[in-house]
Protein backbone atom coordinates (compact mmCIF):
# COMPACT_ATOMS: atom_id res chain seq x y z
CA UNK A 1 0.00 0.00 0.00
CA UNK A 2 1.28 3.39 -0.96
CA UNK A 3 1.99 5.88 2.17
CA UNK A 4 1.06 9.80 1.62
CA UNK A 5 0.73 12.45 3.80
CA UNK A 6 0.25 15.11 1.59
CA UNK A 7 1.13 17.41 4.67
CA UNK A 8 4.53 16.74 4.52
CA UNK A 9 4.95 17.80 0.94
CA UNK A 10 2.97 21.09 1.48
CA UNK A 11 4.81 24.54 1.11
CA UNK A 12 4.57 27.02 3.02
CA UNK A 13 2.26 30.17 2.62
CA UNK A 14 4.95 32.15 1.73
CA UNK A 15 6.52 30.24 -0.85
CA UNK A 16 2.97 29.88 -2.25
CA UNK A 17 2.46 33.41 -3.99
CA UNK A 18 -1.01 34.32 -5.70
CA UNK A 19 -1.32 35.82 -8.96
CA UNK A 20 -0.68 39.27 -7.76
CA UNK A 21 1.82 38.35 -5.60
CA UNK A 22 0.58 38.57 -2.10
CA UNK A 23 0.41 34.87 -0.08
CA UNK A 24 -2.40 32.32 0.06
CA UNK A 25 -4.61 33.60 3.54
CA UNK A 26 -4.24 29.50 4.52
CA UNK A 27 -1.72 27.02 3.56
CA UNK A 28 -4.45 24.01 3.86
CA UNK A 29 -6.01 25.82 0.52
CA UNK A 30 -3.75 24.03 -1.61
CA UNK A 31 -4.15 20.64 0.04
CA UNK A 32 -7.80 19.64 -1.47
CA UNK A 33 -6.56 20.10 -5.55
CA UNK A 34 -3.09 18.07 -4.22
CA UNK A 35 -4.89 15.92 -2.71
CA UNK A 36 -7.37 15.13 -5.91
CA UNK A 37 -3.97 15.13 -8.04
CA UNK A 38 -2.26 12.42 -6.38
CA UNK A 39 -5.94 10.38 -5.92
CA UNK A 40 -5.97 10.10 -9.83
CA UNK A 41 -2.06 9.78 -9.96
CA UNK A 42 -3.15 6.89 -8.35
CA UNK A 43 -5.99 5.79 -10.22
Amino acid sequence: MVQYNPLDCLPSAAELPDSDDTPIDNELQNLIPNLLEAILALA
